[in-house]
């Protein structure tokens, strides 16, 4: 995901290219607020195991958090984490120490520190998870947003569509919260889909390769110039 481009806003009014940039900017901030109360509780799950440093490191390298935002987020993150920081011991990891005459101890050594990791591993996961739940329902929310100011100018699957090709992100994931957000919308307005023009399933993101919806949705994207 990259900073917000208004490039594709140049089609809608003066008045509503403005209220989209405010409601973008609320978006990133929203994002960035998120990121970094997710880093810091995945910080904090793993307190047990790993040291505060090499936990945030961990965090960053298991979820995907924009380039643009990564300074911010860390920063942020130390913030919240300020008191762990100073009071927090050293994780300590199972020693693979093993006594030249005894083989057997040795490998029971490595067995438990092989087992560790793995644990580890799995929590690492498991926060991971919980920090990209969180994040894909603030995209969720602020698509859904995105649709109802653009209510008047364009349908909404097109509203949704054009937020999330503002702020660049991944097929999988842009096709994770056009989906989402349009249930949402179908939910709230059982016949407000009557309205969306049922076109080829073919969804694109910016430049990046095309991947089909599920045929159920019989939903497609018009291009937003």
């Amino acid at each position: 995901m990259a900073a917000p481009s208004l490039i594709a806003s140049r089609r809608f009014s003066s008045p509503t290219r403005l209220r989209l940039q405010v409601l973008f900017a609320r978006a990133w901030e929203g994002l960035a607020d998120t990121y970094q109360s997710q880093a810091a509780a995945f910080v904090r799950r793993l307190r047990s195991r790993l040291a505060v440093d090499e936990a945030l490191d961990r965090y960053f390298r298991e979820v995907g958090v924009p380039a643009a935002m990564t300074d911010t987020v860390r920063a942020r993150a130390l913030i919240a984490l300020a008191d762990l920081v100073e009071h927090s011991p050293e994780a300590e990891i199972p020693s693979a120490g093993w006594n030249p005459l005894r083989p057997d101890q040795m490998l029971d050594a490595l067995k438990r520190r092989a087992q560790y990791v793995e644990d580890t591993n799995l929590e690492c996961r498991l926060a991971a998870s919980l920090s990209d739940e969180a994040v894909a329902a603030i995209h969720v929310r602020m698509a859904i947003e995105t649709a109802e100011l653009l209510a008047g100018e364009c349908s909404p699957d097109e509203g949704i569509m054009h937020y999330i090709r503002t702020f660049d992100l991944p097929s999988i994931d842009a096709q994770l919260i056009f989906r989402r957000a349009l249930a949402r919308w179908a939910e709230r307005d059982p016949l407000g889909l009557d309205q969306v023009e049922a076109v080829i399933p073919m969804l694109t993101v910016c430049a990046r390769p095309q991947f089909d919806l599920p045929g159920r949705l019989r939903l497609g994207i018009r291009a937003i110039g």
